[in-house]
């Protein structure tokens, strides 16, 4: 797995335009919903087409910034959103969108994904310890606090849970039981 893209429930599917800085990249009679499309589309504008990581944003003298978010970062994410949907894609595709938790429960009697073992932590950026003894006694090396998380993980950390409106649990069917 080079890339992972993560969705908190039910905070991602109660999203809305409504109050939120994405709102002046729409127009105002943009559905709410739009915001979970701009929001995938977001996350996945951050992958490095050259397969490298998050893509880099570059600075003006050409250097690398250390932001994840160039200037243009946001306009260009929703005219991705605006240009998918005029592409004439399937409505279908995205219609699960157009519901908040409540309502794909209403609709769909649950909310069923995959998650990791230890959820709900999910796999982060971790730092590495390194061995690096001073011999300045100004320089203070302070150690990493040990690892709570796995560093990597395979398909056997991969669990189905059923998600409410109370929290989740996860289902006990074992094999190829996987979400889409």
């Amino acid at each position: 797995m080079k890339y992972l893209i993560s969705f908190v429930l039910p905070r991602f599917c109660d999203q809305s335009l409504e109050r939120s800085r994405k709102a002046e990249l729409y127009p105002a009679d943009t559905p709410g919903w739009l915001a979970k499309l701009d929001t995938i589309v977001h996350e996945l504008y951050h992958i490095d087409p050259d397969e490298t990581g998050i893509r880099r944003v570059a600075r003006s003298d050409g250097s690398n910034s250390p932001r994840s978010h160039g200037p243009m970062f946001y306009e260009e994410v929703a005219e991705m959103v605006n240009g998918y949907l005029a592409s004439g894609v399937d409505p279908k595709l995205y219609e699960f969108l157009q519901d908040d938790f409540n309502g794909l429960l209403a609709r769909h009697g649950g909310v069923v994904g995959t998650t990791f073992r230890n959820f709900p932590s999910f796999p982060q950026r971790y730092m590495e310890a390194v061995d690096m003894p001073s011999t300045d006694a100004q320089v203070r090396v302070e150690p990493l606090k040990p690892l709570t998380q796995p560093t990597v993980y395979t398909e056997d950390d991969l669990h189905m849970r059923h998600f409410t409106s109370n929290g989740a649990r996860r289902l006990t069917r074992k094999g190829q039981h996987r979400a889409a």
